[in-house]
């Protein structure tokens, strides 16, 4: 055949394109020959010449593992040779990761989110402060801002401080101080949209 006629698609498929098919070719070499000590030294260098086709990932702890797992894939399981390290099994590739477990805990008065509710409940170990006065009020605020996320209609300060004693079981909050004002929380809520939609529209009237 001449060669102007060989083209890629009339070769075996690349198995990693990132190394290149002279890397998969050297490989495939490797199961050619008899001798286990050569197809170790002849490991050991394509190894090394498929890191530095990589050197963005050298600082990774973990690079001569993944460079020595990818080597296997490449040569199909199929080369006896002894790997510095442990090797990924083909049979545990094939594996479908399993699912993340979804958090089962019940969260009362969900719009306020999980972190709302430690703090709420660290907050209810600490002792009495001005400090820890201070934090309620912080957070308070906070839970506004996210009940009104939520929720766009107005919100009383009450009902915020109440939802925070709900929550902590017991009345945490004992100075109930004014909060930030609906309006000025919607208004800031409301604020990156409307720079998007100004920044749209410069953006299209210097075309």
């Amino acid at each position: 055949m001449n060669l102007t006629e060989y083209y890629n698609t009339q070769q075996n498929q690349l198995l990693m394109p990132e190394y290149g098919r002279n890397i998969q070719d050297l490989i495939s070499y490797v199961k050619t020959v008899e001798s286990k000590d050569k197809r170790n030294i002849m490991a050991k260098a394509i190894v090394t010449i498929m890191a530095n086709l990589t050197p963005s990932q050298k600082d990774n702890s973990d690079f001569r593992i993944k460079i020595w797992n990818h080597f296997a894939q490449l040569s199909n399981y199929e080369l006896d040779i002894d790997y510095p390290c442990e090797i990924i099994k083909k049979e545990d590739l094939a594996k479908k990761p399993s699912k993340l477990p979804y958090p089962t805990n019940n969260i009362k008065l969900k719009h306020y989110g999980a972190a709302a509710r430690d703090l709420i409940l660290k907050l209810k170990e600490m002792e009495e402060s001005e400090s820890k006065e201070a934090f309620i009020e912080m957070l308070a605020n906070h839970m506004k801002k996210l009940y009104l996320v939520w929720n766009k209609e107005a919100v009383s300060d009450e009902q915020i401080y109440f939802d925070i004693n709900e929550i902590a079981g017991t009345e945490l909050v004992k100075n109930k101080v004014k909060l930030n004002e609906t309006r000025d929380i919607l208004l800031k809520n409301q604020k990156p949209k409307q720079n998007n939609k100004q920044y749209r529209k410069n953006n299209h009237n210097k075309r």
